[in-house]
């Protein structure tokens, strides 16, 4: 192995540092609906709780292999623009599902192109990290 291509990870940490960012604010709306329908655990029947818990849980279910797989990127010597690029597509993204999950359980404009745009980040990240690997096999 090349060691001369390993180094820090610099733009992972700092997508990592926003999108950790965007859980604590999703955390605190979660609490904060739950104590204004006074909803101790679970959602209550409460939509807005319901839909505040899977804004939060969503990204929880996203962001880890995300940023696992830009990492991996920036270790293997991948493109800092790719890293820039598909880290703030994806924080935008999570940014405009959550606004639009916020606003309504159905399909709306703003939770759409959120979730596309995750899901297309997502696959170029993984095709990407994959051209890496198999160029240093």
């Amino acid at each position: 192995m090349d060691m001369g291509l390993v180094h820090m990870p610099l733009y992972t940490g700092m997508f990592a540092a926003a999108l950790m960012t965007l859980q604590i604010v999703l955390m605190g709306l979660v609490i904060g609906r739950r104590g204004n329908n006074n909803v101790l655990i679970g959602t209550g029947g409460v939509d807005a709780v319901e839909r505040a818990i899977r804004a939060h849980g969503n990204l929880i279910e996203n962001a880890p292999m995300l940023l696992i797989c830009l990492a991996l990127i920036e270790l293997m010597g991948g493109s800092d623009v790719w890293v820039l690029a598909l880290g703030s597509v994806f924080l935008i993204g999570r940014l405009m599902h959550a606004i639009g999950l916020s606003t309504s359980l159905g399909v709306t404009v703003w939770r759409f192109i959120g979730t596309v745009g995750s899901m297309i980040t997502m696959l170029i990240a993984a095709g990407y990290l994959a051209y890496l690997v198999l160029g240093k096999m």
